[in-house]
C-alpha cells in the first residue's frame, strides 16, 4: 500500500463511522473515554483513547496478531491508517475541547522523509476531522531498540506541527524523568502496578498528590487507567483528581459510539449521572471481545 493511497482504504459507513479495509481485514475504531470529575460529582469526557479492532470475516483478531500479518514495508502506512481512523471517528462525534490519544510506533519512522510524511498525514486527517492538531496526542512508546534521541527529534517535529505528546507506563524512575525531559508530553499515564504500590497508604497517596501537582504546573495531565471499582475513584480524589480511564467508568465502543448521549458535553450535561451512579450501573459490555473486570487498577485495550 503506497503512502499516497492510504485514504483510499477508508470507507464511510451508513451510520457515519469510518472503517478501513486492508487486504482481507476490516479495521474499526473503538474509542474509550478518559474522564475528569467535576466539582458536582459528574463525569465529563476530557479525552478518548483510540483502540484498533481488526477482523477477518466474522473472526476477530488481536491488534498484535493483525500487525504481525502486515508486511514490514507496509507497517508504517498501516500504523498511520489506524490513527487516521481514530481521528476521523473522534471528529465525527463533534466534541470541541476533547482530546484524542493515539498509539504511535515511532520506530517505524526512522528517516526525515518518513517523519515528514507521517506528520503531513496526521495534519490531513485532523483537517478532515475538524480537529485542531493540539487535540491529538501521539502516545510514543519506547522500545529497547529505539534510539532515544531519534524519538526526541520525532516528538519535537510533532510539537512543531502543533500536535501533543503522551507517554504511558510512568513510574517516576530516572528513565521516566528522562522521557519527560526528552519528549515533553502533555499526557502521562501512570504504570498501574507502580500506582497500586503507592496508593496502599497515606504516605504514598501524598507523594502521588505531589507528582500530579508538579505535572499540572508543567501543563501535563496525569491519567490513572484501570478504574474498575468505586473505591478507585475515591483514591483518585485523594491523589488530587487526575484524569480517569477504565471499564468501571466506560468501556470502549466501536464508532460512532453512544457517548454523546451517555456523557453530554458541558452545554447539555444537566442530565449526566454522578460518578457513583455510573459506576453502580456497570452497563453491559459495549463490545463482545472484552474481559471481565478485576478488582484492581488494570490495563485494558491496545
Amino acid at each position: 500500500m503506497s503512502e499516497r493511497s492510504i485514504f483510499s482504504n477508508l470507507v464511510r459507513q451508513a451510520d457515519g463511522a469510518f472503517s478501513a479495509v486492508y487486504g482481507a481485514y476490516l479495521l474499526q475504531s473503538a474509542l474509550q473515554p478518559i474522564f475528569t470529575e467535576r466539582a458536582d460529582g459528574q463525569l465529563q469526557i476530557a479525552a478518548f483513547k483510540g483502540l484498533i479492532r481488526a477482523s477477518m470475516g466474522d473472526m476477530p483478531c488481536s491488534p498484535a496478531e493483525f500487525f504481525q500479518a502486515v508486511p514490514e514495508d507496509e507497517r508504517a502506512a498501516v500504523d498511520g491508517l489506524c490513527r487516521s481512523l481514530h481521528i476521523l471517528n473522534t471528529g465525527g462525534l463533534g466534541r470541541p475541547g476533547t482530546a484524542l490519544i493515539v498509539n504511535f510506533h515511532a520506530g517505524l519512522y526512522r528517516t526525515p522523509q518518513a517523519i515528514r510524511q507521517e506528520v503531513e498525514r496526521l495534519r490531513l486527517a485532523a483537517h478532515e476531522a475538524g480537529m485542531p492538531p493540539e487535540a491529538i496526542a501521539c502516545e510514543i512508546r519506547e522500545h529497547p531498540l529505539d534510539d532515544p534521541e531519534g524519538l526526541a527529534a520525532f516528538a519535537a517535529r510533532l510539537h512543531e506541527s502543533g500536535f501533543s505528546i503522551a507517554i504511558d507506563e510512568y513510574t517516576g524512575e530516572d528513565r521516566d524523568l528522562q522521557r519527560l525531559e526528552r519528549l515533553k508530553p502533555q499526557f502521562v499515564t501512570f504504570d498501574t502496578e507502580w500506582l497500586r504500590s503507592f496508593a496502599e497508604n497515606s504516605a504514598g497517596l501524598a507523594l502521588l498528590r505531589v507528582v500530579i501537582g508538579q505535572f499540572a504546573v508543567k501543563d501535563i495531565r496525569a491519567i490513572v487507567a484501570g478504574i474498575e471499582e468505586p473505591d478507585m475513584i475515591d483514591l483518585c480524589r485523594e491523589m488530587g483528581g487526575p484524569l480517569m480511564q477504565g471499564y468501571g467508568l466506560a468501556r470502549p465502543e466501536l464508532a460512532p459510539t453512544s457517548f454523546n448521549a451517555t456523557f453530554p458535553t458541558l452545554a447539555d450535561d444537566q442530565a449526566s449521572a454522578p460518578t457513583e451512579t455510573i459506576v453502580a450501573s456497570f452497563a453491559a459490555p459495549a463490545e463482545t471481545r472484552v474481559v471481565r473486570p478485576l478488582r484492581q487498577f488494570g490495563r485494558r485495550g491496545v
